[in-house]
């Protein structure tokens, strides 16, 4: 196939199902090699479609003309036949397979489950999914690498094993990994991603509202442990809460830095004690937050990721009413 794309490497498939990936390659031995007119020549014939030879496990090389060195082979497809060279064995005494190559078989194999995934969750989401910086507090926002969700890699690995069973006929294997991403029950992840049970990193939730602290730097022993109430103000806005004082509670001081002036942290507020309830500060548009611990420092910083509460939800979780019928009293 001409794309390329995929959700997984095949790292993350030695992660999730690699006792699998060690015994799947997807070779068929080749049999029944008889002597040409040329020494150290053989022809099997009827062979089927051969993109890649084997020989005993060793990769061998293509040609397009007589193979007349070690383990050079010509398939070809109009007689259906492959003719090998070997000077070192009969190929009847050896193990001569038609595959792939390995890197080349599972990149494939990944393509093709991504493409399936795409067609699974098509329905609700635009594919293909994005890559979205994850939540990674040890490094600022702006530095975060993008990636896709563990979920989706997760669906694409099982997928493609799943594939890779069945081209194996262990289809009760095979039902087993396809079954943890969708089932006839609707309780695989991609169903319940469809039905707005699970939530991509990207999309708009009910508690975006209450902010996601998506980075901090913390050098003192206190530190944001909740957030509550909505945010009301930008459609999507990065604050950063930055100590500016240091002390405990109503000594230490903060600001914050909110959008405006056409850019993400554009305008600051002025300086705010901290209190140790749940606080509102002025420039976290609503969003309350709660510091906890014996010390603030000068330079501490925490970026809160916040989506506005009249902003509309993405993939809403879908459900039904349980109707019951029964009798009434007077």
């Amino acid at each position: 196939m001409a794309t390329d794309f995929k959700y997984a490497s095949q790292s993350d498939m030695q992660r999730y199902v690699g006792d699998i990936v060690a015994d799947a390659d997807g070779k068929r031995q080749i049999y029944g090699f008889q002597a040409t007119d040329t020494t150290n020549q053989y022809q099997a014939n009827n062979t089927g479609f051969i993109d890649q030879l084997f020989f005993d496990g060793i990769e061998g090389t293509s040609v397009g003309d007589n193979p007349d060195a070690n383990y050079e082979y010509n398939w070809s497809s109009a007689t259906d036949s492959v003719q090998v060279f070997i000077s070192t064995a009969d190929p009847n005494d050896m193990i001569i397979e038609a595959g792939f190559d390995n890197a080349t078989y599972y990149d494939q194999m990944l393509v093709d489950a991504s493409m399936e995934l795409n067609n699974l969750l098509d329905a609700r989401y635009p594919t293909p999914l994005p890559k979205v910086a994850q939540i990674d507090q040890n490094t600022a926002s702006i530095s975060q690498s993008k990636e896709y969700d563990a979920i989706v890699i997760k669906m694409t690995c099982y997928i493609c094993v799943a594939n890779i069973l069945r081209s194996e006929f262990k289809m009760e294997e095979a039902d087993y990994y396809h079954g943890l991403v969708t089932n006839g029950e609707r309780t695989g992840m991609a169903d319940r991603l469809n039905a707005g049970e699970f939530k991509l990193s990207y999309e708009v939730d009910a508690k975006d509202r209450q902010g996601a602290i998506n980075n901090k730097s913390v050098a003192g022993s206190m530190d944001i442990v909740e957030t509550a109430g909505e945010y009301y103000g930008q459609k999507f806005d990065l604050l950063k809460i930055e100590a500016t004082v240091t002390g405990a509670y109503g000594v230490g001081k903060v600001k914050v830095h909110y959008y405006g002036n056409d850019k993400i942290w554009g305008q600051e507020s002025s300086e705010e004690f901290v209190t140790g309830g749940l606080q509102s500060l002025a420039g976290l548009g609503g969003l309350l937050v709660r510091f906890q611990g014996s010390s603030i420092t000068d330079g501490d910083t925490w970026e809160i990721e916040v989506s506005s509460a009249d902003r509309k939800l993405s993939n809403p979780m879908t459900g039904g009413i349980e109707l019951t019928r029964g009798t009434r009293g007077y």
